[in-house]
């Protein structure tokens, strides 16, 4: 059987009773930050499928100041650690985390429409948080006559993880309208890059946790049109994610990335997996690339759906459905 995503590479660890507590946590207690730290937190609710286990540590970061601190932390001690957003786009395994996670909140959900130096002309660019939500993005937008990004209206995560993975529908990409990023490296220097210094491409950035570059915010430029033209187009893609996809059920979003010249969701329904469930895990009847939660799925389940799903495209037609969901990991 082909066995491409495993839990066996993941960093997870069971905590055993009676086991102290790592030194670095000790540490970390002691120093005084703003942002909220809590142990053992259920990472369940920080995700959009809503599976997951406890978290040793999970820090709601809400400065700059904050994760200027916790980032070399984390380097110099080798913690575990993972950046969190709405958890959309994410499968969390359902064993102990044993590291950090940071969840970026407070100031990271700032909205900013920027000024320029000529009051007649309209400037069209905003300035947003990583953690700001992208239907709030969108939503903003319109009061704005700023048109472009309707497509965020659908997509149920953070301005940070658009600009990572370069989400996209209808269509439409982030990369297409951002103007720079603000980024954080693993010694918490912040650092401005300009959109044609960086690297994009389909469901892709060279701004990721996993290459220790974490986005603080970013800078867009739309185009100006009017409030109810924007506004008509936002509903235009509500109503397409309602029609289309299962959007009353725990899932992560689409599971796989299209390949060239086809479509994911084609291939899936082509090999009649539609429905195929595993535990309480389901490919969706509504939308084949979507796997949704009927109510108790583990992780265990999901990833049993995602192998069969790649092994029988493979095999039926020999495409390597590449996943656009990421996987916990530990990165130190």
């Amino acid at each position: 059987m082909l066995t491409v995503l495993s839990l066996q590479n993941i960093n997870i660890k069971e905590k055993m009773p009676g086991e102290e507590q790592p030194e670095w946590l000790e540490t970390l207690e002691e120093t005084p930050l703003t942002s909220r730290l809590r142990r053992k937190e259920s990472l369940k609710r920080f995700n959009t499928w809503r599976i997951g286990g406890v978290a040793e540590c999970l820090i709601d970061v809400v400065n700059v100041t904050d994760l200027s601190f916790l980032l070399p932390f984390i380097s110099k001690y080798r913690i575990p650690w993972f950046i969190l957003g709405k958890g959309s786009n994410l499968l969390i395994p359902d064993s102990s985390w044993p590291g950090i996670i940071l969840h970026l909140s407070g100031e990271f959900k700032s909205w900013e429409p920027l000024e320029n130096n000529n009051p007649s002309r309209k400037n069209n660019e905003v300035s947003a948080g990583a953690a700001l939500a992208d239907v709030t993005f969108a939503q903003r937008c319109v009061t704005q006559g700023w048109s472009g990004m309707e497509f965020l209206i659908g997509i149920p995560g953070t301005i940070g993880g658009a600009v990572a993975m370069n989400a996209g529908a209808h269509g439409g990409e982030t990369a297409e309208f951002l103007m720079q990023a603000e980024w954080m490296d693993m010694e918490g220097n912040l650092h401005t890059s300009l959109r044609d210094d960086l690297e994009f491409r389909y469901r892709f950035s060279e701004l990721n946790g996993n290459y220790g570059k974490i986005i603080t915010r970013a800078v867009f430029k739309l185009q100006q049109d009017d409030p109810e033209s924007v506004e008509k187009k936002l509903l235009e893609c509500q109503q397409f994610r309602r029609d289309n996809q299962p959007c009353n059920q725990p899932s992560c979003g689409s599971v796989f990335k299209n390949p060239p010249g086809d479509f994911a969701a084609r291939l899936i329904e082509d090999c009649g997996l539609k429905a195929k469930m595993c535990g309480d895990a389901q490919i969706s009847p509504i939308h084949a690339n979507f796997i949704v939660n009927l109510g108790k799925a583990s992780s265990a389940d999901i990833l049993a759906l995602i192998d069969t799903v790649r092994e029988t495209v493979l095999s039926k037609h020999s495409i390597y459905l590449e996943p656009e969901v990421q996987i916990l990991q530990s990165s130190v």
